[in-house]
């Protein structure tokens, strides 16, 4: 079955572990998550199941939003509860100084990626590198931050924050950011996905809710599916498209930029624009949950 499930990860698990329970609900073995989430962090987990993980990629390039509470005066080797302290000072933080916050994390265009991440370097996860003792140069992503706001003021040298950021923007990255801005260090202590795009957490399911019926979970792919514009087929049209053949067709759009095609309001699959044709990029067969 092709589908996707909104579900709600609880803390102390990790995304893929979230995977593999859902495996033993479903019966499915195929199955993927958009947006990793560390085993400290909870929320939104988009999940899709069969042929739908070819389109989780859509959903990872949706903007992210959470919720985070960050210790300032002690860092973390991974920035997050798990790791080992490293560092530990007393912060001398003033009230006025948190007035500037907001704008200077708005204007933010980048971050290093942090060392505990699973990005690839040569062929090999960084956290993989942590481990062994080495400490190789991370990258500098480029980031986006669209709203932010402190939810608290300082309490026990902790502050809770909200934020909706870009694809790839570690939160753990920012909270070391935002205490730096602070002039002292920090970590993140808690963390939760709130919204990816436009589906937030009121929306996802509890893995043990779903014990007597995964069903439930299932997200109409149209949700999944906001960032791209939509084209309906008639029957010729659409016998092209499923035989994976192109068609021409009086509609504008730029070269290169991809539709999510539909027949009788079912997807068929992503189609993809070029020199006044319509390209089957991707082909989805019929065992569709919408």
């Amino acid at each position: 079955m092709n589908s996707f499930l909104l579900i709600n990860k609880p803390a102390g698990i990790s995304s893929f572990g979230v995977i593999h329970q859902l495996r033993k609900l479903t019966g499915i073995k195929k199955i993927g998550h958009a947006g990793t989430l560390d085993p400290f962090a909870t929320g939104l987990l988009i999940c899709a199941t069969g042929q739908y993980t070819r389109l989780l990629k859509y959903a990872e390039a949706q903007s992210k939003s959470y919720e985070a509470t960050m210790l300032l005066g002690k860092k973390s080797a991974t920035g997050d509860p798990e790791g080992e302290i490293v560092a530990e000072e007393e912060p001398n933080i003033k009230p006025e100084d948190l007035l500037q916050v907001k704008a200077r994390v708005m204007a933010l265009t980048e971050l290093q990626v942090p060392l505990y991440s699973a990005i690839k370097l040569d062929g090999k996860r960084a956290y993989q590198y942590a481990r062994e003792g080495q400490t190789p140069e991370m990258p500098i992503r480029t980031v986006e931050i669209y709203d932010f706001e402190l939810l608290s003021d300082l309490q026990d040298n902790a502050l809770r924050y909200r934020v909706c950021v870009s694809k790839g923007t570690y939160i753990r990255a920012l909270t070391e950011y935002i205490a730096s801005l602070l002039g002292t260090v920090g970590m993140t202590t808690a963390l939760q996905r709130t919204a990816i795009g436009e589906l937030d957490l009121t929306k996802s399911w509890n893995l043990s809710e779903l014990e007597q019926g995964w069903q439930k979970a299932i997200c109409p792919v149209e949700q999944i599916l906001t960032g791209l514009p939509k084209l309906s087929l008639s029957d010729e049209q659409g016998r092209h498209f499923l035989n994976g053949r192109k068609f021409s067709l009086a509609y504008d759009c730029t070269d290169g930029s991809e539709l999510a095609v539909l027949y009788e309001e079912k997807l068929l699959g992503i189609g993809r624009c070029e020199t006044g044709y319509i390209m089957p990029s991707l082909v989805f067969n019929k065992d569709t949950a919408q």
